[in-house]
C-alpha cells in the first residue's frame, strides 16, 4: 500500500512540472516589461519573412557629391543657304559637383532630387560651305535638375531618373572675325542607374542619362547663315556622393 501511495504522488508530481514548463505566465496590468523582446527562432524548414521588419540603411538625407565620364554626341545641322545638312558625331568628357536629397517614406520605396552642373569638353566643326573653312561648335557646361525614383535592397539602390537639363552651346568660324553666337539651350534628360552605400556616410553610384539640348541657329557668326544646330548625348559617368544629414 505504501509502495503505490508513494507512486501515486510521484506520478502528481511530474504532471505538475510538465504543466508548468508548458503554461504561459500573462504578466498582470502593473507588471513591468520583459527587458528583451521575445525572439521566435524560425525552424530549418521555415519560409523567410516576406518583408524585412526594419530598414538596415536608411537612404532619407542631404547629399553632395562629384561626378565624372564621358558624353557621347550627335550633332545634326542643315545650312539654309546650301539646302543641305548632316551629322557630326563627337565624343567628350564631363566632370562636376552633385546636390541631392533621398526620401524613403516607405521599405523600400525612395523618391529624391538630384542637380548636377559639370564641365565639359565637347568640341567639333562642322562644315557646311557657307561656313568655310568650318564652324567650329562647342559646350563648355552641362546641367541637369532630375527627380530620381528608386527600389532600395537595404544598401542597393537601383533608380530611374528624368527632369531637365540646360547646356551652353557656342558657334563660331575661327578667324572670320564674325564673333561667336551663343545660346542657353534648355532640354529635357531621363535614364537609370544604381547607387550602393560603401561605408557610413560614403556612397558610388554610376548612371546613364540621355540628354536632348534642343538648337541654336547660327546667323551672323555664321558668314549670316542661318544654319541649325540640335545637340544630342548619351552620357554615362560614374560618381561619389557623401550623405551630409539623415533622418
Amino acid at each position: 500500500m505504501k509502495t503505490v501511495v508513494m507512486a501515486g504522488i510521484a506520478f502528481v508530481a511530474s504532471a505538475g512540472a510538465a504543466f508548468a514548463a508548458d503554461a504561459v505566465i500573462a504578466p498582470g496590468p502593473f507588471d513591468a516589461p520583459p527587458a528583451f523582446p521575445a525572439t521566435v527562432t524560425p525552424g530549418p524548414f521555415d519560409a523567410p519573412p516576406a518583408f524585412p521588419q526594419h530598414k538596415v540603411y536608411d537612404w532619407t538625407g542631404f547629399y553632395l557629391g562629384v561626378n565624372g565620364g564621358g558624353a557621347f554626341s550627335d550633332i545634326k545641322w542643315f545650312s539654309s543657304p546650301d539646302a543641305i545638312g548632316g551629322t557630326q558625331s563627337v565624343g567628350s568628357g564631363l566632370v562636376g559637383g552633385t546636390a541631392g536629397y533621398n526620401l524613403q517614406p516607405n521599405d523600400p520605396l525612395v523618391v529624391g532630387f538630384e542637380t548636377d552642373l559639370d564641365w565639359s569638353g565637347l568640341q567639333t566643326t562642322i562644315a557646311p560651305p557657307t561656313c568655310l573653312p568650318g564652324c567650329q561648335v562647342t559646350l563648355p557646361w552641362l546641367a541637369t535638375g532630375r527627380l530620381r525614383v528608386g527600389y532600395a535592397f537595404d544598401r542597393i539602390l537601383p533608380y530611374v531618373t528624368g527632369g531637365v537639363a540646360l547646356g551652353y552651346l557656342q558657334a563660331t568660324v575661327p578667324g572670320s572675325g564674325l564673333g561667336t553666337e551663343t545660346g542657353r539651350n534648355l532640354g529635357w534628360t531621363a535614364g537609370a542607374g544604381v547607387e550602393f552605400a560603401i561605408s557610413g556616410a560614403l556612397r558610388a553610384k554610376i548612371e546613364y542619362l540621355h540628354v536632348d539640348l534642343n538648337g541654336l541657329t547660327c546667323d551672323g557668326a555664321c558668314n549670316g547663315g542661318p544654319v541649325s544646330l540640335n545637340l544630342y548625348s548619351n552620357v554615362i559617368r560614374a560618381g561619389l556622393n557623401y550623405r551630409l544629414w539623415m533622418q
